[in-house]
């Protein structure tokens, strides 16, 4: 005899969701992102380094929905400060390639976002018109998705914001169990940081690319979706091992006697 479970499904938090545009060449595309971020109940709108903010063309592609959002919308100077409130940050990419490192597509971690936003700050990034997001920038992402469409086809960046956010919207009656509250970008560069310096203290890093090195085991980590008191265990023991590691090795030995 099959028993059926009833669960109870999770809308999005839509107030923990933002949207990030990275560069954006021309204000008609903030308006029409507004408009869209209006249209599907995402409140917070942030814009690194913009190039145009006209005010009379973003207006226009807002229409009126998407006005408050203009109105409220931050702009930062630099991406870490953009992000360095948030807990998971998503970035999205139409070019793909050994250093893209796509695991996903937007239907397929729209779940997992809806998921997370219960208690964490998701960002989600979309870079400018013409060559979209850096390989510096997508290494600050937790994840990077891309939009599957025919070879020929090229979406412009508020169809992209369309397309991700409604996905989130239509997957917000799947989602049956939340997470825990996850550790902010602040917490895991500080990690990252002392994970590099562990990896070169023991050679394990190849010296002519460790940016790239890197970017890998930062896309390895991210995926386990740490927490704040994991990140502490990892650097608790990557110190530990520093230490041990400066406590035998020769020079300090020899140190030690004179």
């Amino acid at each position: 005899m099959q028993v059926r479970v009833k669960t109870k499904h999770l809308r999005a938090r839509l107030e923990n969701l933002a949207v990030i545009l990275v560069e954006t060449i021309y204000p008609e595309n903030i308006g029409a992102a507004a408009r869209a971020c209006a249209n599907f109940g995402v409140p917070n709108l942030i814009l690194v380094r913009p190039r145009d903010l006209h005010p009379e063309k973003m207006k226009a592609m807002a229409t009126r929905s998407g006005l408050p959002l203009l109105k409220r919308m931050r702009i930062c100077d630099d991406l870490i400060t953009a992000l360095e409130d948030f807990h998971y940050v998503v970035g999205t990419t139409a070019r793909l390639g050994r250093q893209r490192k796509v695991y996903e597509t937007v239907r397929e971690i729209a779940p997992r976002i809806v998921d997370l936003s219960q208690n964490n700050r998701v960002a989600i990034l979309f870079g400018n018109e013409k060559w979209g997001l850096t390989n510096e920038d997508l290494y600050h992402c937790h994840t990077v998705i891309t939009i599957p469409t025919t070879e020929a086809a090229s979406l412009n960046v508020a169809q992209a914001v369309v397309i991700v956010l409604y996905e989130i919207f239509c997957a917000s009656a799947e989602v049956e169990i939340s997470k825990p509250r996850l550790a902010t970008l602040r917490e895991l560069e500080i990690m990252y940081e002392i994970i590099r310096e562990t990896l070169k203290s023991i050679d394990y890093i190849p010296h002519e690319n460790e940016i790239l090195w890197m970017t890998t085991v930062r896309r390895f980590l991210s995926r386990l979706d740490l927490t704040a008191q994991e990140v502490r265990v990892i650097q608790g023991f990557c110190r530990q091992l520093l230490w041990a590691l400066q406590k035998s090795s020769p020079q300090t030995s020899v140190q030690s006697k004179n």
